[in-house]
């Protein structure tokens, strides 16, 4: 993914199914930490193996705070 493009990230929701939130990345590249997915306000950092990443911000929601996903974790906005 690119810098600009748009992907989903699952959120955990309590009670009722997940849902996707929309999220711009803003860089990529690789890291030992991420942030786990489904997001819940409870999440702290995860550490272990090295791999890609992208660093996102959340559309619409909180646009100042840059998250780190795993590549794995996320899909492209659309697919």
């Amino acid at each position: 993914m690119d810098f600009g493009d748009f992907c989903e990230i699952e959120q955990k929701r309590y009670g009722v199914p997940n849902e996707f939130y929309t999220y711009k990345v803003i860089g990529d590249g690789q890291s030992n930490y991420y942030m786990p997915v489904p997001v819940s306000p409870h999440n702290v950092k995860q550490f272990g193996d090295m791999c890609d990443i992208v660093k996102v911000i959340c559309c619409g929601v909180c646009e100042e705070k840059v998250e780190t996903f795993r590549l794995q974790d996320v899909r492209p906005k659309g697919a």
